[in-house]
């Protein structure tokens, strides 16, 4: 993206969503957060344009400071797998990152090969593919450490095990990877993401029970992230089927937040006013400003991804508006 088309677009767009065009200074300055609260953009908010080759996760950075003028930075893996070893590549994620004034914060960590979909975990029931995960995570682990980010979200996929059986093997395996992620003094939290953890009474108690420093949660407003049992999914399908249990997202939320070592503001589908057609922003906001939460609300923003694998075009936002939508509301309730 050529620096000057980026700066066209972002007047365009923040011309269509009602913010005034002033400059990038100013702008930063015309709504300040909540001081102990922090605004950073997860790079999977560009997943259609990562993956398609659109884009470069080098660019992350300066897109981030630029077009949005926002200090965190939030990391997927899948866009690093190509260079995880490259010292070279880290150095320049690196670079830019200071060069931008940016803080790395957090990084996905999605053990799932988007072709075969196919995936790996640390509460797989098998040991050895468990092990096999633990070691990868080590890896992610230390990929995360050498750019600056001081937590990696790891997911607790299981199958064919009950509640009771899956906390048990997450206890062990976490336990395993603390030991190894408390040495560099990065962080593990466990997002809302599907089957057990989409119940965030069975995830606070996995909490209370590893009980350690380095382990908390990330709450996500996802309306998806709190179905506890999905229907079988049909051919074609990559965002899973209608939910059969779900759980009270602003609920779950709420009962995370006390372990919340950052947020996830998704979003993908907003309504004429400007709202999110599927969460009631001000009620998470406020949810999480009487918490003792303090840290980044990381923008999610997944409607580009969702279009890019069958939604309707006229849905959803691209991926620059869609972000600049969910900051405006968050920036209106914080």
């Amino acid at each position: 993206m050529k620096k000057d088309r980026r700066k066209f677009i972002q007047k365009s767009l923040l011309a269509s969503l009602g913010i005034p065009l002033i400059s990038q200074s100013l702008w930063s300055n015309s709504r300040p957060l909540n001081k102990k609260i922090k605004l950073s953009i997860q790079c999977f908010s560009f997943a259609d344009a990562l993956l398609e080759g659109r884009m470069s996760i080098l660019e992350f950075p300066s897109i981030v400071r630029e077009d949005f003028d926002i200090e965190g930075a939030e990391y997927w893996n899948i866009p690093l797998i190509k260079n995880k070893r490259n010292s070279k590549f880290i150095k320049e994620i690196n670079k830019r990152t200071s060069d931008y004034g940016l803080k790395n914060t957090l990084m996905l960590v999605d053990l799932f090969d988007l072709e075969t979909r196919e995936s790996r975990s640390i509460c797989d029931l098998d040991k050895k593919r468990r092990n096999k995960a633990i070691e990868e995570h080590k890896e992610w682990i230390d990929v995360a450490k050498a750019i600056g980010c001081n937590s990696i979200r790891l997911n607790l996929w299981s199958e064919g095990i009950s509640a009771l059986e899956a906390k048990k093997i997450s206890e062990d395996s976490l336990n395993k990877l603390l030991e190894y992620s408390s040495r560099l003094d990065v962080s593990i939290v466990i997002e809302n993401h599907g089957g057990y953890t989409s119940d965030a009474q069975w995830l606070v108690d996995l909490m209370k029970s590893v009980n350690h420093l380095n382990l908390g949660t990330l709450p996500d407003f996802g309306t998806a992230n709190f179905c506890i049992e999905k229907a079988p999914s049909k051919k074609g399908e990559f965002f899973g089927s209608d939910c059969i249990k779900q759980y009270d997202k602003y609920k779950g939320v709420e009962e995370m937040l006390p372990y919340a070592k950052g947020i996830s503001a998704k979003s993908s589908v907003f309504d004429s006013t400007g709202g999110e057609i599927n969460t009631d922003f001000e009620r998470m906001i406020n949810l999480i400003k009487s918490s003792s939460f303090e840290g980044y609300i990381a923008i999610e923003y997944e409607g580009a991804i969702m279009n890019m694998y069958g939604g309707n075009p006229s849905e959803y936002l691209p991926s620059h508006e869609g972000i600049l939508a969910t900051k405006k509301l968050i920036e209106k309730y914080i």
